[in-house]
């Protein structure tokens, strides 16, 4: 009984955000009107932005409990228990929330946090899909997959996982070229 709980309980802790997020987009887009779709969009943008900061000088610059956690999932990037918690979602996006609520009001500040939402929903499938599924050279999500394992080789390039835009913009970009490194920098 005891080791079917604790199973439960990884899997929640695993895949919990792959239900929740959607609804709370789901909500939150709801709250703000079918009107508020160029600020959903927006949102959507400001969470690749986020996305590439938090990644690099959180997780990758300073010294942090962040970065300590995430070099677990770096020393062990197949093993599901060394990444993010779904548990861990709703204590970080809920003062995000309430702060996007409180500034910009109920119906701006909701689509603002549906886009977020949004981007950390394609956020963590494209990182699920490049560590656990099986991805072929046609597929759209092979260049995602191989730009994540170069950025898992080297740490200081390949900071975006949902797109490579921050990381072109910021000459972070690189590659594995004939087994040699290959720098949007030079």
């Amino acid at each position: 009984m005891t080791s079917l709980s604790a199973e439960v309980m990884r899997r929640i802790r695993h895949f919990g955000d792959f239900v929740t997020v959607p609804l709370a987009a789901m909500i939150f887009m709801a709250l703000a009107g079918m009107d508020r779709l160029y600020l959903v969009l927006f949102g959507l943008a400001a969470w690749t932005l986020m996305e590439y900061l938090v990644h690099r000088f959180v997780f990758h610059q300073f010294p942090s409990l962040g970065q300590r956690l995430h070099q677990l999932h770096h020393d062990h990037p197949n093993d599901p228990d060394s990444e993010r918690s779904s548990l861990s979602t709703p204590l970080l996006a809920f003062p995000i929330g309430l702060l996007l609520v409180g500034t910009a009001g109920l119906r701006d500040g909701s689509a603002i946090f549906a886009g977020l939402l949004l981007g950390y929903l394609a956020f963590i499938t494209v990182h699920y899909a490049v560590h656990r599924w099986t991805i072929e050279p046609n597929s759209w999500l092979y260049s995602a997959k191989l730009r994540h394992l170069t950025h898992h080789r080297f740490e200081n390039c390949n900071f975006g996982v949902s797109t490579i835009f921050w990381d072109v913009v910021f000459r972070t970009n690189a590659r594995i070229v004939s087994g040699r490194i290959s720098s949007g920098a030079g």
